[in-house]
């Protein structure tokens, strides 16, 4: 879905989105019940919180650090869902949040890779991305979090023009 702008071996080799200090845990991707399957299918041990009616993996601690990686990857061979991760993770370094009442793509100001990007790349492929975005947050509203601070909003969803008889 990004290969316009992340290769596949940028991402192999970078690796920062999936991982989590533990003040940014709630970062996590949002696991679906179509994901948990599949996630069970390839970890059957894998245990999952529920955050406000949002289910996200529990992540074990690396030691001596406060770092925390997906359970989901294999350092060695990355994602175990391969291209049926999560939607979240589909998406990185997008993210779909709800700012003053609306839903927007906003740029994660943590990956590297797309930091050397032009900004007018990065705001097209988000609008080309928009309405897959938009429909998978219709159809998951857990998708969508609330604004985080340093994030690059690219653009807002059009908000429905009211008829003159409403």
């Amino acid at each position: 879905m990004l290969s316009k702008i992340l290769s596949k071996r940028e991402c192999a080799e970078c690796k920062i989105c999936c991982s989590f200090d533990s003040y940014d845990l709630l970062e996590t991707p949002v696991v679906t019940d179509e994901i948990m399957q599949r996630s069970l299918a390839v970890k059957p041990d894998q245990r999952f919180a529920d955050v406000d009616g949002t289910r996200l993996y529990i992540m074990d601690k690396e030691p001596d650090r406060d770092l925390y990686y997906c359970p989901m990857l294999d350092h060695s061979k990355g994602c175990l869902l391969g291209d049926s991760k999560p939607f979240d993770c589909r998406i990185w370094p997008f993210k779909i949040m709800r700012f003053e009442g609306r839903r927007v793509i906003a740029l994660s100001p943590v990956c590297p890779i797309v930091s050397d990007k032009p900004l007018s790349e990065l705001r097209e492929l988000a609008h080309e991305l928009a309405p897959v975005i938009f429909a998978e947050a219709d159809r998951e509203p857990s998708l969508v979090r609330p604004y985080s601070s340093g994030y690059t909003i690219m653009l807002a969803e059009d908000v429905p023009k009211l008829s003159a008889g409403t």
